[in-house]
C-alpha cells in the first residue's frame, strides 16, 4: 500500500513543473503584449486645420491635485495654436473639498474653462462614468473632427501631450488612443511593487493593439474621436460598468474603430497611485470591478496569481541536482517571469532592476486580490465615500 506522503511526492514535482511550464507561457504573452504598444509621435505640421479637442476632467475631491491638472491642460501647445482648439469641462462631482472653488478659479483666468456641478450619479449610473458623461453633454453639440480627451484630476500632463496624441492617432489611424500616467516626484512603492505584476493581468484581458478578446485602455487618458464615441452611445452605454476604460475602447473597436495603447509616460503622470496604500485601493477597486465585485472569482484570480508568482521558484527549490529536468523548467520560467516583469517595468518607468523578485511582486499583487475578495464578500468595498455597487 503507498502512503499517503509517497503519493504526494510522486506528484508534486509534475504540479510544480506544470505550474513552472504556466508561467512560461504567460510571461511570454506579457512581452508579446508590451511590444504592441505604440511609442507616442511627435507633432508634425499637418495639412489640413488641427482638429478641436474637448478636455473632459471628472473631479470629486480632488483639492489637493486639481490645480496642477488644470493648469497643465491650459498649457498645451495644441490650445495656443488658437484659442477655439481646445476647450475644457471641469465636473465637480459632488466635492465636499476645496474642488469647485480650484475649478471655479481656473474659468476665471480661461475662458477656455467650463464648470459643471453635480451632486452624485443617478440611479444605475457610476460615479466617474456618470461624471464624464455630464462632461461631453455641457462641452456642446459635436463638431466635424472633433476629438474627447478624458483626464482623471490626479494626472499632470506635459506642453505637448494633446498634440502628441493626437499626431500618434493620425500616425497608426486610430480612433481611440489612452496612456497610463507616470510617476510623480518622490513615487511610492505602488510603482515596483504593484504596477508591473497589476499590468501583466489586465493585459491577460485586454489587448494593447485591441486585437483580443478586449481592448486594453486606462482611465487615466483616453483619446476618442468624438464621432466614434457619439456611434457607441457615449457614456450611457456603461453607466453601470466600473471598468469603463476598458469597456469603452472594446465597443469602439467592436464598432468598426481602432484603438491602440500608446506610451506617453514622460508626457503625462499621475499622483493616483500615492502613497502605497492608494496605490494598493486603486488596484482593488479596479478589479472589484472587472469581476462585478464577485468574491468567489477574485479569491480563484488571487489563488491563481499566487500559484502562478511562485510556481517556478518552488519547482527550482524542489528540483535542486535530483531533478536537473523540473529544476532546468523553474530556472527557465524564472527567467521568463523576471524577463517580463522588467518590460512592463521598464514601460512603467518602475525599477526594472528588481525584476528578480518578480515572483514576491506577483504574489504581493495576489494578497492584494484576495483583500479585495474579502471587502466584496463583506460589502465594504468603497471609493471616495461611495460604495461599490454591481
Amino acid at each position: 500500500m503507498v502512503s499517503p506522503r509517497r503519493h504526494s511526492n510522486r506528484w508534486l514535482p509534475a504540479v510544480l513543473g506544470a505550474a513552472a511550464a504556466g508561467v512560461l507561457v504567460r510571461s511570454v504573452r506579457t512581452i508579446r503584449q508590451t511590444r504592441a504598444i505604440v511609442d507616442l509621435r511627435e507633432p508634425q505640421p499637418a495639412a489640413l486645420a488641427p482638429p478641436k479637442v474637448t478636455v473632459v476632467v471628472p473631479a470629486r475631491d480632488e483639492a489637493d491635485v486639481l490645480g496642477d491638472c488644470l493648469r497643465s491642460i491650459t498649457a498645451q501647445t495644441h490650445g495656443t495654436q488658437g484659442e477655439e482648439l481646445l476647450r475644457v469641462v471641469v465636473v465637480d462631482d459632488g466635492s465636499t473639498d476645496g474642488t469647485g472653488r480650484i475649478a471655479r478659479e481656473a474659468a476665471a483666468g480661461d475662458p477656455r474653462v467650463k464648470i459643471v456641478r453635480v451632486d452624485g450619479p443617478p440611479p444605475g449610473w457610476g460615479g466617474k462614468v456618470h461624471a464624464m458623461h455630464i462632461g461631453v453633454e455641457a462641452s456642446g453639440p459635436p463638431e466635424a473632427g472633433e476629438w474627447l480627451l478624458f483626464l482623471d484630476a490626479d494626472t499632470v500632463a506635459g506642453p505637448e501631450l494633446v498634440s502628441r496624441l493626437l499626431a500618434t492617432a493620425e500616425s497608426v489611424d486610430a480612433d481611440l488612443v489612452s496612456t497610463p500616467g507616470g510617476p510623480p516626484p518622490g513615487r511610492s512603492a505602488s510603482w515596483p511593487l504593484l504596477m508591473p505584476p497589476g499590468l501583466q493581468l489586465i493585459g491577460e484581458n485586454a489587448a494593447p493593439d485591441g486585437k483580443g478578446a478586449k481592448a486594453f485602455a486606462i482611465g487615466h487618458c483616453i483619446l476618442v474621436r468624438r464621432s466614434h464615441y457619439e456611434k457607441i452611445g457615449g457614456w450611457t452605454s456603461f453607466a453601470a460598468i466600473r471598468n469603463e476604460d476598458v469597456a469603452i475602447a472594446t465597443a469602439v473597436r467592436d464598432h468598426g474603430g481602432t484603438t491602440r495603447t500608446v506610451d506617453g509616460l514622460d508626457h503625462l503622470s499621475t499622483s493616483g497611485m500615492d502613497p502605497f496604500r492608494a496605490g494598493w485601493a486603486s488596484f482593488r477597486k479596479s478589479f472589484v470591478a472587472g469581476t462585478k465585485g464577485s468574491a468567489p472569482v477574485l479569491a480563484s484570480i488571487g489563488l491563481g496569481q499566487l500559484a502562478a508568482s511562485l510556481g517556478a521558484p518552488l519547482a527550482v527549490a524542489a528540483g535542486g541536482r535530483k531533478r536537473p529536468l523540473l529544476t532546468a523548467i523553474g530556472l527557465l520560467g524564472w527567467a521568463a517571469q523576471t524577463t517580463a516583469h522588467a518590460r512592463t517595468a521598464r514601460f512603467m518607468r518602475a525599477n526594472p532592476e528588481l525584476a528578480p523578485l518578480a515572483p514576491v511582486t506577483g504574489s504581493l499583487f495576489g494578497v492584494l486580490l484576495l483583500d479585495g475578495a474579502v471587502r466584496a464578500w463583506r460589502g465594504r468595498d468603497q471609493w471616495k465615500g461611495r460604495s461599490s455597487e454591481f
